[in-house]
C-alpha cells in the first residue's frame, strides 16, 4: 500500500506544480487536469489507502488490483479529457470511468470484511461519493463535446 501512498503524494505535488507552471496562461483543460491530479488521484486515493490501513485489512492481491484499476482508470479519464472533441477522447473517458467504478466496487466490497466502525462508515462514504460523482463527470464531459 506504500506504493499507492507515494503515488498519491506525487499526484498532489505534480498537480500543484502543473498549476504553478501554467498559472501565467491557464487553460480550462490544464486547470482541470491539475485539480483532478490533486483531488482524485492524490487526496481521494490517499484517503482510500489510509482508510484501508485504519480498517486493519490486509492488502490482498484483489485490493491491490482495485487500486491499480483506480490509477489506470484515472489515467484514461485524464487522457480522454485532453482528447476532447474526438471519439477516442470520449471512449477513454467512458472506459476509464468504468474502470474507476469497478475499482470502487472491488475496494468497497472488500472493505465490508472489516468490523463495523466509524472508520468503515467514512470509508464506504468516500467510495460512495466517488461512485456518485463519476456519472456526473461523464455527463458533463458529454455536454462539452
Amino acid at each position: 500500500m506504500l506504493f499507492f501512498s507515494v503515488l498519491s503524494a506525487v499526484a498532489i505535488i505534480g498537480g500543484g506544480l502543473l498549476s504553478a507552471i501554467f498559472a501565467h496562461r491557464p487553460t480550462r483543460v490544464m486547470m482541470w487536469t491539475s485539480a483532478y491530479l490533486v483531488l482524485a488521484v492524490g487526496v481521494v486515493q490517499f484517503g482510500l489507502v489510509t482508510g484501508w490501513q485504519q480498517l486493519h485489512l490486509t492488502a490482498s492481491p484483489l485490493v491491490i488490483a482495485g487500486f491499480v484499476l483506480y490509477n489506470i482508470g484515472s489515467g484514461m479519464v485524464v487522457v480522454g479529457r485532453w482528447l476532447k472533441g474526438k471519439r477516442a477522447g470520449l471512449a477513454s473517458i467512458y472506459v476509464g470511468s468504468g474502470l474507476l467504478a469497478v475499482s470502487m466496487l472491488v475496494i468497497g466490497g472488500l472493505a465490508l470484511q472489516a468490523q463495523a466502525s466509524w472508520t468503515l462508515g467514512w470509508f464506504l462514504a468516500l467510495v460512495l461519493v466517488i461512485l456518485i460523482s463519476m456519472p456526473i463527470g461523464v455527463v458533463l464531459s458529454m455536454r462539452r463535446h
